[in-house]
């Protein structure tokens, strides 16, 4: 039986990345580099030839996947879908972070409208490329109950059987902090120095 290809996927700023890192924890195969496995290759493979032949590539290995909305992968192949969401106030605070723009309370309210609005064509998006089934899961319980998070996201990707993969290892991952949005970015801080 053919694996599926794990799907990361969320808007920016969800935990994506953390969840990547606990997957490549448990020696999950992963595309792209530590710590954010944000290569851009499944955002730049223009011809859906090419996205077709990329993701078949791909059984068993975890790809993250942001914004799918606007970069859905082909249908037809198997996915398990880990889909992120998190709460829209912090998330707008954490993209407005991210791309350097002040974050006074006009830009924050429309950033948050704009990831209220992107969260619900993105979990379409989702539904159309796996047959409706995918995991939600929340960035909160991410950073509240890594270890329940962890077996949560082993159980998905393997159908069931959690003991596949090291939930221990993969609960290490995450730093534990408040859900709010940081003052600075964690994955800078992850990056190795010297």
């Amino acid at each position: 039986m053919t694996k599926p290809v794990i799907l990361v996927a969320g808007l920016g700023r969800c935990g994506s990345s953390l969840v990547m890192q606990m997957l490549s924890a448990a020696d999950v195969q992963t595309i792209g580099t530590y710590p954010a496995f944000e290569d851009r290759v499944t955002a730049e493979l223009p011809a859906i030839d090419a996205q077709r032949e990329f993701f078949a590539r791909c059984p068993g290995h975890a790809v993250k996947l942001l914004d799918p909305h606007l970069h859905q992968p082909p249908i037809g192949l198997s996915y398990r879908t880990i889909f992120l969401t998190r709460h829209p106030a912090e998330q707008a605070k954490s993209m407005l972070k991210l791309i350097g723009e002040r974050s006074d309370r006009r830009a924050r309210r429309a950033m948050e409208h704009s990831v209220r609005r992107d969260t619900g064509r993105a979990r379409e998006a989702v539904i159309r490329i796996g047959d409706g089934r995918f995991y939600n899961m929340p960035f909160e319980h991410l950073i509240h109950d890594p270890l329940g998070a962890a077996e949560a996201i082993a159980k998905w990707v393997w159908n069931g059987r959690d003991e596949l993969l090291d939930i221990e290892k993969m609960a290490r991952c995450v730093r534990r902090r408040p859900a709010t949005c940081l003052p600075y970015m964690l994955e800078m801080e992850l990056l190795p120095h010297g």
